[in-house]
C-alpha cells in the first residue's frame, strides 16, 4: 500500500472522517479532491514535522499491515493510541485532524501553517455553512433573491 493510502486511512482514523476520506461518493465534481488534498497535506506535514510525521505514519503502517488487514475503526484507533510511537507524535496526530477540518495546522511553536484547501475543509458541511469569504458565484450574487434568474 502506498503512503497516500496509508495517510488517508490514518487521517480517517484520527479525524473520524471514514466515509469522506475512504469512500467518497457522488459526483466527483462536487466532492473535494481527496487524493490531491492528501498528497499536499502529507507534504506540508512532513515538511513541518520531518521526524515525527514519518514516525506516526510508520506506527500506523505497522498496525495496518497485520494479516488479515484490520478495519479502520475505533478499535484500531485504540491500538494506535496505546503505542509509544503515538504518544511521542501526538502533536502530529492532532494537526492531522486540524488540517482535514480547517485546512490549517500549527507547527510545534504554535505558528499557523496553511493547508491550501480552505474551501474544502470538512468543518463547513458539519456546521452547514459555506467557507467564509469564499464563493463560486460572481460578485454581487447576494443582492439577488434565491431562485431569481440572473440578468
Amino acid at each position: 500500500m502506498d503512503d497516500t493510502t496509508n495517510f488517508l486511512e490514518l487521517s480517517a482514523l484520527l479525524a473520524g472522517l471514514y466515509d469522506q476520506l475512504l469512500d467518497p461518493l457522488g459526483d466527483r465534481e462536487l466532492n473535494p479532491p481527496i487524493d490531491d488534498m492528501a498528497k499536499e497535506y502529507a507534504r506540508r506535514l512532513r515538511g513541518t514535522f520531518p521526524e515525527k510525521f514519518p514516525a506516526l505514519l510508520d506506527a500506523y503502517k505497522a498496525l495496518a499491515s497485520a494479516n488479515p488487514k484490520p478495519k479502520v475503526n475505533d478499535a484500531l484507533l485504540a491500538q494506535l493510541r496505546a503505542t509509544q510511537a503515538f504518544k511521542n507524535t501526538e502533536i502530529v496526530a492532532k494537526q492531522i485532524v486540524n488540517v482535514w477540518y480547517f485546512s490549517q495546522f500549527n507547527d510545534e511553536a504554535g505558528k499557523l501553517v496553511d493547508g491550501g484547501f480552505y474551501e474544502w475543509g470538512f468543518v463547513w458541511p458539519i456546521i452547514k455553512a459555506h467557507p467564509i469569504g469564499f464563493s463560486t458565484e460572481l460578485h454581487g450574487y447576494w443582492t439577488r433573491k434565491p431562485g431569481k434568474e440572473k440578468d
